[in-house]
């Protein structure tokens, strides 16, 4: 993909906002002074919350489904999270074998404040813009977002081609 093309800002774009949201989360400190409240955990909380709202139950394996990491990643992210505070695991009350994820008051409180951190900063970017401009950005970025979920990137192809470029590279070849 050339350089000057929609995709490649978008590429830059998405790269650089990535990085600019969880810049705020790094450094900061929950009420333990030793335990900064990562990216990870927000991201599991917000996914516990998610759930919560469309299943009766949330357990690793969907939190796992809804942050698109396999099972293993999703237990350590969650036992994080449960030793930050945020999440607790409560008995099951559909099968006693298994446990259920809920967020503790003090994930509810820290998702809230996340998110209307978030939002504050966002209507600061915009402030200035007209109300039309605002609705097109809100109804565009809606449909790219929608649109990514539908069509989520083919991953195992992406997997081969780093694959092909290492061996490239370590078998001399320059690549274009």
């Amino acid at each position: 993909m050339k350089d000057g093309t929609p995709g490649a800002a978008i590429d830059g774009a998405l790269f650089r906002l990535r990085r600019i949201w969880a810049r705020p989360l790094r450094t900061r400190k929950a009420a333990d002074p030793q335990r900064a409240v990562q990216m990870s955990n927000v991201m599991v909380v917000n996914a516990v919350h998610r759930l919560s709202l469309d299943v009766s139950e949330v357990t690793v394996g969907a939190v796992a489904e809804q942050l698109d990491v396999d099972p293993s990643t999703a237990s350590r992210l969650v036992n994080d999270a449960i030793g930050a505070g945020f999440v607790a695991r409560e008995e099951s009350e559909v099968d006693a074998r298994r446990a259920r994820l809920v967020l503790s008051p003090r994930g509810r409180r820290v998702r809230q404040v996340v998110v209307d951190s978030r939002r504050t900063y966002l209507d600061g970017l915009i402030a200035d813009w007209d109300e039309a401009d605002r609705e097109v950005l809100a109804r565009l970025l809606t449909r790219f977002a929608e649109a990514a979920t539908a069509r989520p990137p083919d991953l195992a192809h992406l997997d081969r081609l780093i694959a092909e470029a290492i061996e490239e590279t370590s078998a001399g070849t320059t690549l274009p």
